[in-house]
C-alpha cells in the first residue's frame, strides 16, 4: 500500500510539474492517440484482476484485516483514475509515447491473466449439480480454502474432499487471533460451537483424539461427525474438541442444533473446521466421492461490500455471516 500511495503521489507532482506541455489527447497524432485509448480501456481490466488476485487467489489475504483490504482497494481505485486522467492529458515526446507502449503492454497482459484466472476460480459446479446446506456456526467466519479449483482449493488434488470447505471465525478484533495467535487458544475458532446444517443421522464419531495437530493418515480428520442426510449423502464436520460431540451412532439431528466445537485435532495447521459432502459414511480420505456444496442463504463479502446471496457456492477469503 504504501508503495501505491508514493505511486500516486509522484504521478501528481510529475502531472503539476509538466502540466504546460501537455495536451488534450485528440490532439495526439493517430497512431500513439490509439495507444493511449487502448491503455485507458486496458486500465479498469488491469485493477479488476488485480483485486481479484489479491482478494481471493491470495492465500495470504485472510490474515489481513478488512481496514487494510479496502484501503488496498481504494488506492487501487484511485490509481487508475490517476492514469485514466494523465492519458487523456499527455505529454507529446518521444520517451513518453514509448513508456505508454510499454505500460498499455503490461498492464493488457496482467490484466488479461489475472482476470481470466478469477473466471477460472469462479468455474463451480451449476445448482442442480450441488448439495445445498445451511451454515454449520453462527457469526462471522472466512473461508481458509474453498471452491471447485486448485486456484483457491488446496482439497482439489483429493477425489474424496474435491469440494471440500475450510473456513475459520473472525474475531471482534476483526482478525483470525488475538495476542500473537501462537497458543490455540489464542485462535477466535478454537472452541466455537458448531451446529448441524442438515437433519439426519449420526453415522461415525470420533470424539476421543488429542486436540493437537495429527499427521498419522488415519487420524488426518481429528475428532469428527458424520451424519446422513439423504440415501447416499453424508455431510462431515472434522477437526473439533475431544469430548465436544454429544452424539452416538444412530442419534437423529436437526438443523441448528449443537454438534461439537471446533478443536486443533488431525491435520491442522491453524484451527479451523472442516466440512464436506461424500457418498459414505465412514471418514474415508482414500476412497470416495465428494460433492460440490452450496449455502442455503447467507450474507457474504467478497470484496469490499457485503452482500445476502442464496444457494450460492464459497471461494477463498469469502467472509460470511448467517
Amino acid at each position: 500500500m504504501a508503495i501505491l500511495a508514493i505511486t500516486i503521489a509522484g504521478r501528481f507532482f510529475y502531472y503539476i510539474k509538466t502540466r504546460d506541455k501537455r495536451i488534450k489527447i485528440s490532439e495526439e497524432k493517430t497512431a500513439f492517440k490509439l495507444v493511449r485509448y487502448a491503455t485507458i480501456s486496458m486500465l479498469p481490466i488491469f485493477v479488476y484482476g488485480f483485486v481479484t488476485f489479491v482478494f481471493v487467489l491470495q492465500k495470504g489475504n485472510m490474515f489481513a484485516p478488512s481496514w487494510m483490504k479496502n484501503c488496498l482497494l481504494l488506492l487501487l481505485i484511485l490509481l487508475m483514475i490517476t492514469e485514466i486522467v494523465y492519458n487523456f492529458n499527455i505529454v507529446q515526446s518521444k520517451i513518453s509515447r514509448i513508456l505508454n507502449i510499454i505500460f498499455c503492454s503490461l498492464i493488457g497482459t496482467l490484466g488479461f491473466y489475472l482476470s481470466s484466472l478469477y473466471q477460472t476460480a469462479k468455474d463451480y459446479p451449476t445448482k442442480h449439480e450441488s448439495i445445498t446446506i445451511e451454515l454449520p456456526f453462527q457469526g462471522k467466519w472466512i473461508a481458509t480454502g474453498a471452491g471447485a479449483t486448485g486456484l483457491t482449493n488446496h482439497h482439489d488434488r483429493i477425489a474424496s474432499q474435491k469440494y471440500a470447505v475450510d473456513i475459520s471465525k473472525i474475531g471482534n478484533n476483526g482478525k483470525l487471533f488475538s495476542g500473537q495467535g501462537i497458543a490455540k487458544e489464542e485462535s477466535n475458532t478454537y472452541g466455537e460451537e458448531i451446529v448441524s446444517p442438515v437433519n439426519g443421522e449420526v453415522v461415525w464419531v470420533v470424539d476421543t483424539l488429542p486436540d493437537t495437530p495429527i499427521k498419522e493418515r488415519d487420524k488426518l480428520a481429528g475428532n469428527h461427525i458424520v451424519i446422513k442426510f439423504q440415501d447416499s449423502l453424508y455431510v462431515a464436520l472434522a477437526h473439533l474438541q475431544p469430548n465436544s460431540i454429544p452424539y452416538k451412532i444412530g442419534d437423529k439431528v436437526q438443523i441448528g442444533e449443537y454438534i461439537g466445537k471446533v478443536g486443533m485435532s488431525g491435520n491442522t495447521d491453524f484451527c479451523h473446521l472442516h466440512i464436506h459432502i461424500q457418498d459414505r459414511p465412514e471418514y474415508d480420505i482414500e476412497n470416495g466421492k465428494s460433492y460440490p456444496i452450496r449455502f442455503k442463504e447467507y450474507n457474504r463479502k467478497r470484496f469490499a461490500f457485503w452482500i445476502k446471496v442464496k444457494n450460492e457456492y464459497l471461494l477463498s477469503n469469502d467472509i460470511v455471516e448467517r
